[in-house]
């Protein structure tokens, strides 16, 4: 694979362009966003590869490179665009379905995941949304006054505006937003990403103790309004098919539902994607399904706390409490220190009976700092 240099971008360019309802693309091969571009060979390539950060896009043809090559390309090069951006994982969407059957099957023995996504639009008319703000918030626009003033959550929302911006600054001169705000504090956020040709992309989050009060619909629509002044066209939101209070709120808020596809999902920490694999089978209830995968976990080298812990939590939804016990001790051992989460959390009812309980607390609380 050859990394192209910024003035090669229009080499990779038609075969990118294949994934327009992907915002990003466009501002790499723009080089507004400092991501990176790959293809199988300078004259009449095949296939092209971009990154930026955690977002990954791949186009044209499985045929144009073995998957030995391709395995060897995404551990050599993606994985260490990720450690340099520091980001943990990729995710990776293509222009053809067959790409992320390719994909997986190149890093099989890293057990990729396989998840669905959605992708909602919303055409720009000449109409003003009518915005109902629930009471007791405020939604103000983020812009360099906002960040002049001080308010609870403040360095939540920076981290945010630079999770899709390489910087604040960048930010502030190339994307647009709005946060809602009550008693001086963060309550969430609806901000542009990836603006380009008249179309960008929006992030948009409310915090747990504010949700459920249409906060994320008035922040939504908000955005809207502020997208036509913005010269906006089309704003693309893109969320899991999972996460069915984010498509809800899209389609409250006037989206259509305008793409459904595949995706690829890689953690560069081993232990670390085994563990979400096992995550993933743990929320969904499927407790005995989710064990195996954080045994593999935890077998894999400095594994993450969590991992163990839920583990233990697994173990004890599933009668197999001289395993949960184990875990719990290997959780401790690895770093896991919050008495309160232990003591209060649900999944651990099966051993509160058991005498080995209280040793578990005594050794917790004996771990505590003074």
């Amino acid at each position: 694979m050859h990394k192209l240099f910024t003035k090669q971008y229009p080499i990779a360019a038609p075969l990118l362009k294949d994934i327009g309802h992907q915002t990003a693309i466009f501002t790499v091969l723009s080089g507004e966003t400092p991501g990176s571009i790959y293809i199988d060979q300078l004259d009449n390539p095949a296939m092209a590869f971009a990154q930026f950060q955690h977002r990954a896009y791949i186009s044209g043809s499985p045929k144009a490179i073995s998957q030995g090559q391709y395995r060897q390309f995404i551990l050599d090069e993606i994985y260490a665009n990720c450690n340099a951006a520091n980001v943990p994982m990729f995710r990776l969407v293509a222009s053809d379905p067959a790409w992320i059957t390719f994909t997986a099957d190149s890093l099989s023995e890293k057990s990729p995941i396989l998840s669905d996504f959605q992708c909602y639009r919303y055409g720009i008319s000449s109409k003003i949304n009518t915005v109902s703000i629930p009471q007791g918030f405020v939604i103000r626009p983020v812009n360099a006054a906002l960040l002049n003033k001080n308010f609870k959550g403040k360095p939540d929302l920076i981290e945010e505006m630079c999770s899709e911006r390489e910087s604040l600054e960048s930010f502030l001169e190339h994307s647009f937003g709005v946060v809602a705000l009550v008693d001086d504090q963060l309550a969430g956020w609806c901000l542009s990403e990836y603006n380009f040709n008249h179309q960008c992309e929006v992030g948009i989050a409310t915090l747990p103790n504010f949700q459920r009060h249409g906060l994320a619909t008035a922040m939504a629509q908000t955005f809207i309004n502020q997208a036509r002044i913005n010269d906006i066209y089309t704003v693309l939101w893109h969320c899991s098919k999972s996460n069915t209070a984010s498509g809800k709120t899209a389609l409250r808020a006037g989206f259509d539902l305008y793409k459904e596809e595949q995706v690829l999902i890689q953690y560069t920490n081993q232990a670390i994607h085994l563990g979400v694999q096992g995550n993933i089978r743990f929320f969904n209830e499927k407790y005995k399904e989710a064990l195996p995968w954080y045994q593999k976990a935890l077998s894999e080298k400095a594994p993450p706390s969590w991992v163990a812990w839920n583990a233990a939590c697994a173990a004890a939804q599933t009668d197999q409490i001289d395993s949960a016990f184990e875990f719990l001790e290997l959780a401790i051992e690895l770093g896991f220190s919050d008495l309160d989460h232990l003591t209060q959390n649900k999944y651990m009812s099966p051993l509160k009976g058991d005498p080995r309980w209280g040793i578990i607390i005594t050794k917790l609380t004996n771990n505590l700092p003074e």
